[in-house]
């Protein structure tokens, strides 16, 4: 059977890409409006995507509670790309290096996002302006500030704070988002981290009978007159805190920002 789904699904996402590219084609010569209406494509993309591959999201909390901002999440895999999708009509960013990832860095690239290049400062400086403009237009961007996917068993990695700075100068909203996969028993994780390969990990997932996303959202959380880091460290420490209840099974919270 698993070789059946895959044989089914691996056409079936390949054509829906391309259907909802050509939709998308228009947009990306219509300056800002049409980056809002690629994001809006972006969803229904995931959506669809979702749908192929059995992927089901449980989501608790509120996850529209602003109209735009930074969304922040912890980073498991390349699924996390596909479940946060399904959820905010999203502009992707992602690193150079992330944009060269076999299939999924050139998906994520025809969505315009917004690349950021580490190894240099004037691209770096370049991205964050992109970031604050399109907080301030409205729109959801997302980003994993722990620069790397992990397990999630030792809790959530330090943020870095670059990715922090339009909503810190702006007075943006921070939409926190802690992510887990409920785990098969004998199976592959969902997990993608460390030294493990690309394309032997997907080959798996997409033998999956069907995967189970878990999506908490916390209360939005303004600077208040915090600095990048500032701000960075509070909201890791929030998200750290309830990820670890989370994984011990308690209630989550939910904390408002001072």
């Amino acid at each position: 059977m698993a070789l059946f789904r895959r044989l089914y699904r691996i056409p079936a996402i390949i054509l829906w890409i391309f259907l909802v590219i050509l939709l998308m084609i228009p947009d990306r010569f219509r300056g800002w409006e049409g980056r809002k209406r690629i994001s809006r494509f972006t969803r229904l993309w995931m959506r669809g995507v979702a749908r192929i591959i059995n992927l089901r999201v449980h989501m608790h909390g509120n996850a529209r509670g602003t109209e735009g901002g930074l969304v922040v999440s912890n980073h498991l895999s390349y699924v996390d790309i596909i479940a946060h999708g399904v959820v905010f009509p999203l502009r992707f960013t992602a690193t150079t290096e992330t944009a060269k990832w076999p299939f999924i860095g050139w998906m994520i690239g025809l969505s315009h996002p917004v690349l950021v290049d580490r190894s240099s400062p004037p691209a770096s400086k370049k991205a964050r302006r992109d970031f604050a403009k399109t907080i301030k237009r409205g729109m959801y961007l997302i980003v994993y500030p722990e620069g790397t996917s992990t397990d999630g068993q030792g809790g959530i990695l330090p943020f870095k704070s670059t990715s922090f700075e339009a909503a810190a100068d702006g007075g943006m909203p921070v939409i926190p988002v802690l992510t887990r996969y409920r785990e098969v028993p004998g199976r592959t994780t969902v997990c993608w981290y460390g030294d493990m390969t690309f394309l032997p990990h997907v080959w798996e997932v997409l033998g999956y009978p069907s995967i189970d996303a878990e999506l908490h959202f916390l209360p939005p959380i303004y600077p208040e007159g915090r600095s990048r880091k500032e701000l960075a460290s509070y909201v890791h420490g929030i998200m750290d805190r309830e990820y670890g209840r989370i994984m011990d099974g308690e209630k989550v919270l939910y904390p408002s920002s001072p």
